[in-house]
């Protein structure tokens, strides 16, 4: 299929990185043919292609995120009562007895009593801010029926393998041998150094260090107990494997103010030429999607004096992480995959946001959900305006209204999921919240029904989680206590599942941040972008 979309492009190309233009990206299946300037003939083959006019909108490569763990995405911010210091580490607030009640338990309620639907909730969510791939998938014993956003943990692009591998708990030294080895053609995603500089998380850096592990292909996320002098080895340790560069750290400011009071300190990343990216974590501790994130990484930036500009911002969510991910999505041997910016040969994975200002780079860290009126991942909208969607030539939507968001995306019906695609029903997103809250009303009874052997009876119970042959089953990625993964609370336990939370950063959410946290009221700037 060939498609045409014609506006401001944005493509973060690597002969001309800061480059813009009115023009068109020109698509072809999963792909970009070219990016061209408006003045610019068309090529004969795409005279009868599709056309899609956006107006003065940018269109911009889809934003990447590195690191988030989106089964907790339907979750309010957390924070302990009465808590009056930052925690030192990662290690120490799971171990609150406000965690369980208030995080793992409403997580493995939603994860079990409706996994299609938590799943196709969070992809959108995501979508809502312009994502096209995001890290931090739960375990499952299939991939979901709705696989909306690409998987950074798992995706296969071409005819690789997957060669990511990923981890959460904390590996000893002896422990990294595999993951080393990995390296060699593939990328470890690892929790490295989460805490206050100084803590003992440092440790878990010294760790990879032993383990001949700091290389090229290494995405470390948080990193924000670290210094210059760490950046530094790992930039030395790299160059003496022959590494061009050292590897990538993945930036979550939000989630590290929220629960540390400190931050990764950037500008040491950046002069030992590490790569950064950003990444939004989690609902308990994050913002809602990258383009909250940006505004995150803004605010720290001015606070701290670093200086970042807003191109070197959007880079970080774009081809920053494109460049991580092409290390994997490519053959062994073969030309890195072009990934994160629009040019020759790239994944045609696109966000096509409003202009609320000239600059494209102050226009990504202006944009609010509402300005994102159509993505594409692979080259296939996923997500849209309806008229945008229509153009496109998708007719077979489901309205996305929630929080005060209009928009449109494609659903299939889990129980349709082995069908021919002519033959699969519309599921509707309406559906997926009434199978949500569904779930939020009734906890105990959503899960033991799910568990039934006469489930698929149900209509009801086959809506959230598809027909028992083959249901979906996935597992939790985050600790539920202290050195445990989250898991089914006590069987005594009264379970209070919070209402699902709305698509943007809506005034409600905002105003949770007030008072709460150890950002010092940094993140209350935060207003100052939706005003």
């Amino acid at each position: 299929m060939k498609l045409i979309l014609n506006g401001h492009v944005v493509p973060l190309a690597d002969d001309a990185p800061q480059q813009t233009f009115d023009g068109r990206v020109l698509i072809e299946d999963d792909r970009v043919v070219q990016a061209q300037q408006a003045s610019d003939a068309l090529p004969a083959e795409f005279q009868d292609a599709r056309q899609v006019d956006l107006g003065d909108a940018f269109i911009y490569p889809g934003f990447i995120d590195l690191h988030s763990h989106i089964a907790y995405n339907t979750l309010p911010l957390w924070s302990h009562p009465g808590e009056s210091r930052p925690y030192l580490n990662r290690n120490v607030w799971p171990r609150r007895s406000s965690y369980g009640p208030e995080v793992s338990w409403p997580a493995y309620m939603l994860s079990r009593g409706a996994p299609e639907a938590l799943l196709a909730y969070v992809q959108v969510r995501a979508l809502a801010g312009g994502t096209t791939t995001i890290q931090g998938w739960p375990s499952y014993n299939r991939r979901p029926t709705n696989q909306l956003v690409r998987s950074a943990d798992d995706e296969k692009v071409e005819n690789s393998t997957d060669r990511v591998r990923t981890s959460v708990m904390t590996k000893r030294t002896d422990e990294l041998g595999p993951y080393r080895d990995a390296l060699q053609t593939g990328s470890f995603i690892y929790h490295c150094a989460e805490g206050q500089p100084d803590s003992t998380v440092v440790n878990e850096f010294e760790d990879l260090a032993n383990a001949n592990s700091l290389r090229q292909r290494l995405i470390a996320i948080h990193c924000n107990a670290l210094d210059a002098s760490h950046f530094q080895q790992w930039r030395q340790r790299a160059q003496v494997a022959g590494d061009d560069t050292p590897g990538t750290v993945v930036w979550s400011p939000f989630s590290n103010l929220w629960l540390y009071g400190e931050t990764t300190p950037i500008p040491d990343a950046l002069e030992n030429q590490l790569n950064v990216t950003i990444g939004t974590d989690w609902g308990p501790s994050g913002t809602k999607n990258l383009l909250g994130e940006l505004k995150v990484a803004r605010l720290v930036s001015d606070d701290r004096g670093w200086g970042l500009s807003n191109f070197e911002l959007v880079s970080m969510v774009t081809r920053n992480p494109g460049a991580a991910m092409s290390l994997c999505w490519s053959e062994i041997g073969g030309a890195p995959l072009p990934v994160g910016r629009l040019q020759p040969l790239a994944l045609a994975d696109i966000a096509v946001v409003a202009r609320r200002e000239d600059d494209p780079w102050d226009n990504l860290i202006a944009a609010r959900e509402e300005d994102v009126s159509l993505v594409l991942v692979g080259g296939e909208p996923r997500y849209g305006s309806r008229d945008l969607m229509r153009a496109c030539g998708v007719t077979r939507t489901t309205s996305v209204a929630k929080g005060g968001l209009s928009r449109h995306t494609v659903l299939t019906h889990p129980e349709d999921k082995d069908k021919e695609v002519e033959d699969r029903r519309r599921w509707y997103f309406k559906n997926v919240l009434e199978a949500l809250d569904a779930v939020v009303e009734d906890p105990r009874s959503s899960v033991d029904l799910l568990s039934a052997p006469t489930a698929t009876s149900d209509p009801v119970a086959a809506t959230r989680a598809g027909p028992a042959v083959d249901r979906l089953q996935i597992e939790l990625d985050m600790p539920g206590e202290f050195g445990q993964a989250a898991g089914k609370p006590p069987d005594d336990a009264e379970v209070t599942v919070p209402a699902i939370e709305s698509l943007r950063h809506d005034r409600r959410w905002r105003a949770s941040l007030t008072d709460r946290g150890f950002h010092n009221g940094l993140l209350d700037g935060l207003d100052q972008f939706y005003a």
